[in-house]
């Protein structure tokens, strides 16, 4: 076994067939028992469709794994909010577990233009909120993303894409601005069943960090790197080793896998779970949490099933088809991407899903 106990991990991406079946290698290799795969369909046009690879593999993984949809937007702005309220029934009908969101991520953010607690959003939320359906929400990145000087190297190297202060192409929201459009949300829909990824991006301030836990009891957090959030319970270490514990039950495990450096991020997230060794990570300085058993277990395994059956939905493979066909109206009606290239790969997605629905019998 890779890890010290069973793990279930709630937070993998994959963007083509050929990732498609990386993924499933990966998750045999690193022996999960369950994982969940979030779509990106969201963030870009581009990955339209994302939304039905993510139930290809989970189709192909065969009861052993879950995906999360996401709402299809348009190149500028939101949908209305009839269209997202439609969107996520239909989701949770062709057999989706939950629902992914990206457009608290900043580069989004400053692309629609709007704010994340619009009122627009209200009758989705509200729907997710009766049906207990979940949501896991990328909200924000790090804060040194704001400040050239203090961006890791690897970000640098992609020039001003993603420096959202005053070095950047400027029109961004800042952290703290995008970070209240979020609380908001559940201010407005406090039994919304909702994991922010990425740990939030607050692991600098356990003190806020604390707050929100202690004031939004079905929020919870997913330990999914960002590598800086490890460098920062580093410099509070006992602290942040006695939040862990105390809010063990509110913290999933979580890798953003599949990369080509998936060994070397998962392997470094043991590091961080299981010992109190010292090691550097895609260039933050980190420091092992040595978590306890426990502990452990709650993360690693336990938690999912808070927020997830114990058995993902089933999957309707005639609706999911459908919708596919679906999807070529949205695609003409794109302006800049190559419509071709993604008509060619909703195609290829949807006959695959075919082929591995006439497999399983669904």
């Amino acid at each position: 076994m890779f890890f010290q106990y069973p793990v279930n991990d709630v937070h993998i991406h994959a963007f083509s067939l050929e990732t498609a079946d990386a993924t499933l290698a990966m998750v045999e290799e690193l022996g999960y028992e369950k994982f969940n795969m979030l779509s990106g369909a969201s963030y870009l046009p581009r990955w339209m469709a994302n939304n039905l690879l993510c139930a290809y593999i989970k189709a192909k993984a065969r009861g052993k794994g879950y995906a999360f949809a996401a709402v299809h937007y348009p190149e500028t702005g939101i949908p209305s909010a009839a269209d997202m309220l439609e969107q996520v029934k239909l989701y949770r009908s062709l057999g989706f577990d939950g629902i992914k969101m990206m457009d608290g991520k900043p580069t989004m953010r400053r692309r629609i233009g709007v704010p994340l607690d619009h009122p627009d959003y209200d009758p989705m939320f509200s729907y997710l909120e009766e049906t207990g359906f979940p949501v896991l929400y990328h909200v924000n990145d790090p804060w040194e993303f704001w400040y050239w000087d203090k961006m890791p190297q690897w970000a640098k190297a992609q020039g001003k894409l993603l420096c959202y202060g005053a070095e950047g192409y400027g029109g961004y929201p800042t952290f703290e601005e995008i970070e209240t459009e979020a609380i908001n949300i559940l201010k407005k829909h406090p039994r919304l069943k909702i994991i922010f990824a990425h740990f939030f991006f607050t692991s600098t301030d356990l003190e806020k960090t604390r707050h929100y836990f202690d004031t939004y009891p079905n929020m919870s957090y997913d330990i999914t790197p960002g590598w800086e959030m490890f460098e920062s319970f580093a410099q509070r270490y006992d602290d942040w080793r006695q939040f862990f514990a105390n809010y063990s039950h509110r913290i999933l495990f979580g890798t953003d896998t599949y990369s080509g450096h998936w060994r070397e991020t998962v392997g470094c997230l043991r590091r961080v779970m299981e010992t109190d060794e010292k090691f550097v990570a895609f260039e933050e300085r980190c420091k092992g949490l040595d978590l306890d058993a426990k502990t452990l277990q709650n993360i690693y395994h336990h938690n999912f099933y808070r927020y997830l059956p114990q058995e993902p939905a089933p999957l309707d493979i005639p609706g999911l088809l459908a919708y596919g066909e679906t999807l070529y109206s949205r695609i003409d009606a794109l302006k800049n991407e190559d419509r071709e290239v993604l008509r060619q790969e909703v195609q290829a997605v949807s006959q695959a899903l075919s082929e591995a629905g006439e497999k399983i019998g669904l």
